[in-house]
Parts: C-alpha cells; sequence; structure tokens
C-alpha cells in the first residue's frame, strides 16, 4: 500500500453569507429592542407616571 502524498485543500468560505445575515438580524433585534425600551421604560419611582396620578387622587381627594 503506498502513503498517499495528495494534498486536500479546504474550503473554508462557505457559509459567510448566511452567518452575516444571521448577524445582521441579530444586531437589527438589539437595536429595535433598544430603542423600544427607551421611549417606552417608566421608572417605577417616576412621578410623572398615570397610575400615580390616579392612586393619590384615590387616597388624597381630587388636586386642583
Amino acid at each position: 500500500m503506498q502513503p498517499t502524498t495528495r494534498r486536500i485543500e479546504g474550503n473554508f468560505s462557505q457559509g459567510w453569507g448566511v452567518a452575516l445575515f444571521i448577524i445582521a438580524l441579530v444586531v437589527g433585534a438589539f437595536t429595535t429592542a433598544g430603542l423600544i425600551h427607551k421611549k417606552t421604560y417608566r421608572h417605577p419611582r417616576d412621578v410623572t407616571a398615570e397610575y400615580l396620578k390616579q392612586e393619590k387622587a384615590k387616597t388624597h381627594g381630587p388636586t386642583s
């Protein structure tokens, strides 16, 4: 049996397009989630929150 001296070249460039597409989707999802969070999040102790105004009106009477 003769030893094989043939060199086999690897093809490592397959799938990069799909990988970049998935990475772009992930970056887009994180960016969208961050923007939505930034525009809609209110801290629980936010004094301008609507639910606090309603709670104060129930316990302290109407504010004029």
